[in-house]
């Protein structure tokens, strides 16, 4: 039967890089919608800012949805080295 040895510190480096991912694109989704709303409140309804913001709300929806694929991501991973530290214990 092969090893199958799994470095649970791996795991564990492996979450804390997707929380420090999921905080600093978080942050910027922040700055993306404060910039549109900074836009807006300066330049009125002309309609060239308006489309820019549109693509602003846009862009900043879709990486929400890669912070939640993320999120799970970190999730499963934190799962497993709970599951294999778990069955190290006897």
């Amino acid at each position: 039967m092969a090893n199958n040895n799994v470095d649970t510190e791996a795991l564990e480096q492996a979450g804390l890089a997707l929380s420090v991912y999921i905080d600093e694109v978080g942050k910027n989704i922040q700055k993306m919608q404060d910039a549109a709303t900074d836009c807006s409140d300066n330049m009125g309804s002309d309609v060239y800012s308006q489309s820019a913001i549109q693509k602003l709300a846009t862009c900043a929806a879709e990486l929400s949805k890669t912070l939640q694929l993320a999120q799970d991501l970190k999730d499963k991973i934190l799962a497993k080295k709970r599951n294999i530290e778990d069955s190290q214990t006897f």
